[in-house]
């Protein structure tokens, strides 16, 4: 009965350090198989008296069953499991000497639980930094040119954006009309303020600008509805890239347009974005 407590306790352990490692790592390892490398990493402290060698034959075991034997996926891995057992045994030992816990079985739990905790909040916070660094390789300054103008304009590059001109196929990119209202001819602006997505019609916009206009089906939470895509002549991308052609749908609304860009591009644009940012670090 006692070894199976100890293996069942260590096994607490084991899982709470893989699963931090197995979260920081992206790998998506399913719940069977981190409790079997926990369970193997747990086996050899109960057969074998602690030592050096027995703590690194658990810890070997334990990763490779959990993360595989191909050595780049599982150094990553290991590396991060051995920063997470590290950081939980220094808090835990901090713990154990200041403040004053339950003995027995409870505080084993209780010292589970605090490690399980920290490790998330770990994990939360890693998770946020890495999320700010992808989105923010997905932003960019640029150059709309159009109606003879060129309007700077900020833009970030949205994965679920993978909306088309029917006719063409060409991509359709949005863009927040407060960036571009003082750029819009007179005659244009009104039709397009005014536009009633529930009546696709084109009548009511000026001949000379007709022939650069389409309707666009646009598919939201509240439904689908009409827009008026707004074929430009280039949109340029700082560092010397050019989007491929495409139509502009303006928007009223921006204030789901994140870290504070000014248009949604569409999502063929992610390469050409990510490709320049490659060559600037390359130069």
């Amino acid at each position: 009965m006692y070894g199976e407590l100890i293996i069942g306790l260590n096994m607490v352990f084991n899982f709470t350090i893989l699963s931090f490692a197995n979260k920081m790592q992206n790998v998506k390892i399913g719940l069977a198989r981190l409790c079997l490398a926990s369970f193997v990493g747990a086996i050899p402290v109960v057969f074998f008296p602690v030592s050096f060698w027995t703590i690194l034959v658990a810890f070997i075991s334990m990763t490779v069953v959990a993360f595989g034997k191909t050595f780049g996926p599982w150094r990553k891995s290991a590396s991060m499991v051995l920063i997470g057992a590290l950081f939980a045994g220094g808090l835990l030992t901090a713990l154990q000497y200041n403040v004053r816990i339950f003995g027995g079985y409870q505080a084993v739990i209780i010292y589970a639980g605090i490690a399980y905790f920290a490790l998330y909040l770990i994990k939360r916070k890693w998770l946020d930094v890495r999320t700010s660094q992808h989105v923010s390789e997905l932003l960019a300054n640029s150059t709309l040119h159009i109606w003879g103008r060129e309007i700077p304009v900020t833009v970030f590059v949205d994965s679920g954006n993978s909306c088309t001109e029917p006719l063409s196929g060409y991509p359709v990119h949005f863009i927040a009309l407060r960036t571009i209202e003082d750029f819009i001819p007179e005659s244009l602006k009104q039709p397009l303020i005014s536009w009633n997505p529930q009546g696709p019609s084109l009548v009511d916009f000026p001949e000379e600008y007709r022939k650069a206009l389409r309707l666009v089906r646009i598919l939201t939470v509240q439904g689908k509805s009409w827009a008026v895509g707004i074929k430009y002549d280039h949109w340029s991308i700082e560092g010397g890239g050019e989007l491929e052609q495409g139509f502009i749908v303006i928007t009223k609304e921006d204030r789901r347009y994140p870290e504070g860009a000014h248009a949604i591009l569409h999502v063929s644009a992610m390469e050409k974005i990510i490709g320049e940012r490659g060559k600037e670090h390359v130069k």
